[in-house]
């Protein structure tokens, strides 16, 4: 399967050669030891090397210093010495004193079309790899700005004593992130494949709010959120750290398809009560305890757990640490681990079942047919064995009124990669030199495409 194809199909718990798997963000100081541990100069680069699935695309929200959408909102009132408090969710917000819905607008909004660039939205996305599932990283936390406006333990309070006045800060905060998804959105339309939204709503042992306050005052603007992203055809994928059960089937009925991350220590939140209990709600990303088991423990111990997780998840968990920020203190060789321990066949019989069926269509050129025979009579051993080192059996080739009709089985694990083996083989490059004379190009066939992949509407083991 290409990194797209099996994104898709674990996020919709369909079958898989391999659960898809996301390295997440690293952060800047903890780049330099991935870089230097795996042998590259960029991040793509690594990416490539560890076979990664999911290629973030984080909106280009120009603020600075920090150019990050999740701090454009700038509530934290400035101290004495005119700095902002970087811990924005606990210290005094904009709003701290206030109880007037009123006022909701004397705080300084930015307008998103002076901060992202439609032009550069589109230029990261169409660049990105294709093959790979490219997802945008929006955040829109519209609970945590929520916190940040008032100041946390304000922003509760007056979430009970003064609702009106928190609902009317978090609607305002959740309509600035729908006018940026609207420029991010329209700007990647085409070439977005999933976008990750979300709030951190639990703690180690439990929601830091009652579900029915969640439900309440902080879903209906998750639904609009989720729903605009929906409207573009993207995969929605929601984040929240801690321990959230209590809300996670909340969480799918908004239309969400996967909850990013499993934190692996955090109370309920072990990776086979929850495929037990929501299995077949939704699907699931992360999983590999990013708190203790990558900080300290073994290479071999991280195999064991992601063996662990595959066998509790063959499909519908996109495996990745148990938090997005890949932090210094992780170690590379852990990394280096997981995605090694993901590719590992491990269980035949879902390998076998999961072979992979193909069927092409393509011209032959008039006055060519009998040559085309001619060649396909004896076809050159090297190119035969190349076909089998590429992991493509039970290979036929038919004729019909012009057209020929080719069909085979793909049985390995990494489809770009054996296609791209086969065409930088000489000798098979020789023989479609040969071959391609006698063969005519279907005028519909997709871009980059010689023969053109057919859809299978039918198949009976």
């Amino acid at each position: 399967m290409t990194h797209r194809e099996r994104f898709f199909a674990t996020v919709q718990r369909k079958p898989v050669d391999r659960p898809a798997s996301w390295l997440g963000l690293p952060v800047p100081a903890a780049i330099p030891n991935l870089l230097k541990h795996f042998k590259v100069n960029t991040i793509d680069e690594l990416k490539r090397i560890i076979d990664d699935d999911v290629y973030p695309i984080c909106v280009p929200y120009n603020n600075p210093p920090t150019n990050d959408i999740g701090c454009s909102l700038a509530f934290a009132k400035s101290g004495a010495d005119g700095r902002q408090d970087e811990r924005t969710l606990t210290a005094p917000g904009f709003f701290e004193d206030m109880t007037d819905p009123s006022l909701v607008e004397t705080f300084p909004w930015p307008n998103p079309e002076e901060h992202i660039d439609f032009n550069k939205c589109r230029e990261l996305a169409k660049n990105a790899p294709d093959d790979m599932a490219r997802m945008g990283i929006m955040w829109a936390a519209h609970f945590q700005d929520s916190c940040s406006a008032f100041g946390m333990e304000n922003a509760l309070i007056t979430m009970m004593a003064y609702p009106e006045m928190y609902k009317a800060v978090i609607d305002r905060i959740t309509k600035f992130y729908l006018d940026c998804g609207e420029i991010f959105y329209e700007a990647t339309k085409g070439y977005l494949d999933a976008v990750l939204i979300g709030n951190d709503f639990g703690s180690q042992s439990g929601l830091m709010v009652d579900p029915d306050s969640i439900r309440k005052y902080v879903f209906p603007g998750t639904k609009a959120l989720v729903d605009q992203a929906k409207s573009y055809g993207l995969v929605v994928v929601h984040h929240s750290c801690g321990s959230i059960y209590p809300i996670i089937d909340d969480l799918f009925d908004l239309g969400i398809d996967t909850i990013h991350p499993i934190q692996a220590k955090a109370k309920d939140m072990q990776a086979e009560k929850l495929s037990a209990d929501f299995g077949d709600h939704g699907s699931f990303f992360g999983g590999v305890d990013a708190q203790y088991l990558l900080v300290n423990g073994t290479p071999d111990d991280v195999k064991e757990d992601v063996r662990r997780l595959k066998q509790i998840f063959p499909t519908g968990l996109v495996i990745s640490p148990s938090h997005e920020a890949v932090l210094p203190d992780i170690k590379p060789e852990n990394i280096e681990a997981l995605f090694q321990a993901v590719k590992e066949d491990n269980n035949p019989k879902i390998e076998k079942n999961m072979k992979r069926r193909y069927g092409q269509v393509i011209g032959v050129t008039p006055g060519k047919l009998e040559e085309y025979k001619k060649l396909h009579s004896a076809v050159w051993p090297k190119v035969l064995e190349m076909i089998k080192e590429c992991h493509l059996e039970n290979y036929s080739i038919y004729y019909k009124d012009g057209y020929l009709f080719s069909y085979y089985e793909y049985t390995g694990d990494n489809y770009e990669a054996d296609m791209a083996k086969m065409a930088a083989d000489p000798e098979t490059q020789r023989w479609w030199d040969v071959c391609m004379p006698c063969q005519q190009p279907v005028p519909n066939r997709a871009e980059g495409e010689w023969w053109a992949d057919m859809e299978e509407v039918f198949h009976l083991d």
